[in-house]
């Protein structure tokens, strides 16, 4: 990729209309979040030099952190260099009292390894199944579940209120959510798929729902526009989490630049909430445009979903003929979630205009 992401991208020196990626509120190349990030590169340097608990936590930090609070409506906030860790930490901070951890069959690869970490049994249940849930949970007392929120692959939205009704039953149980994809795109405040299930408040130092803990967290990269992994909570939740792992004080501090950005990425969304209005807007004339064609597009409001056409030969050559015609769109013959033969994968962006969205469906109509 030689340009920023967005609608329009180069790659390999040739412009394509773009539906990979995920800068869905359309914010990686913001003018106001780049400049953020040349101030702070220039003021700050590469970044601290040092740990969180040195002395690593500079301006920039303090204000990514402050404003991801006031995102999420929550006292405090950890920010740290990679949404892709988020679990891991996670998981050092809610497993000590569990005897073994359940993980969605097709949860992203990050999930499967925080899980490891804990060293106990880790048991795969069926991928957004409660009743295999259930099965697997079946005599155990003390559990730590763990899952995103949505599929990075396929956009299937986990669910998560069918798996507290099971939990709940369990007398000590946790559940852990990653909401890579849905923070800065679900809810109504853009907090995720909890915030669209009004249990947001009840995470990361809530009050649980009924028994059961709640642990969430995700990515700033992708929505939200900047760079980094965020757990929001209380302060004593906060406090806790960074203290259960090393990576607050082994870890170098984010860099300045990729903070900064982060900071003021997350202040134009908080300024603007018609970005995620008009992101609803894009994917769901995307969706519509796309069924017209007699295709098979799930329902939901993720920014992105992937889909079967014919078998993986036909993707692939839609995925070649297209990129031939100047659009790309991915073909995930593998990765977490994607089933047998591979999906399409395509993302809405914020800052698509009807015309380029309408583009894809009317090529794609030329291709079936």
């Amino acid at each position: 990729m030689e340009s920023a992401p967005g609608p329009e991208v180069i790659l390999d020196g040739k412009p394509y209309l773009y539906f990979g990626g995920t800068s869905y509120l359309g914010l990686a190349a913001h003018p106001e979040v780049i400049q953020a990030g040349c101030d702070a590169l220039c003021r700050f340097g590469v970044h601290s030099a040092t740990s969180r608990a040195g002395f690593g936590t500079n301006p920039p930090l303090r204000d990514a952190e402050q404003r991801a609070a006031q995102f999420f409506g929550t006292q405090d906030a950890f920010f740290f260099s990679s949404g892709y860790v988020t679990n891991h930490i996670l998981v050092s901070a809610l497993s000590s009292e569990a005897d073994a951890l359940l993980i969605d069959a097709s949860a992203h690869y990050c999930l499967g390894e925080a899980a490891r970490l804990a060293g106990k049994p880790v048991i795969p249940f069926r991928s957004r199944d409660p009743e295999d849930l259930s099965r697997q949970i079946h005599g155990r007392d003390r559990v730590l579940v763990l899952t995103d929120t949505v599929c990075a692959s396929t956009g299937k939205v986990a669910p998560v209120r069918d798996y507290l009704q099971i939990l709940q039953r369990c007398p000590k149980a946790s559940l852990i959510l990653d909401e890579a994809h849905g923070f800065g795109v679900l809810g109504p405040q853009g907090r995720g798929l909890l915030d669209a299930l009004g249990l947001f408040e009840n995470a990361n130092g809530g009050a649980g729902w009924e028994s059961v803990q709640l642990g969430v967290g995700g990515t700033l990269s992708k929505a939200l526009g900047g760079y980094g992994g965020v757990i929001p909570g209380t302060r004593e939740f906060v406090d806790a989490v960074r203290r259960a792992s090393h990576y607050f004080e082994g870890a170098s501090a984010p860099a300045s630049a990729a903070a900064a950005s982060t900071a003021k990425a997350l202040e134009v969304v908080m300024r603007e909430p018609a970005l995620r209005e008009q992101l609803r807007l894009n994917q769901q004339r995307l969706r519509a445009g796309l069924r017209s064609l007699g295709l098979n597009i799930p329902e939901g409001d993720t920014a992105h979903f992937g889909f079967q056409c014919g078998d993986a030969r036909t993707m692939q050559r839609l995925h070649n003929e297209l990129r031939e015609r100047g659009i790309l769109v991915p073909y995930f013959p593998a990765y977490s979630g994607v089933p047998e033969g591979g999906v399409l994968r395509v993302a809405a962006f914020a800052n698509h205009s009807p015309a380029q969205l309408d583009r894809l469906v009317s090529v794609l109509r030329t291709l079936l």
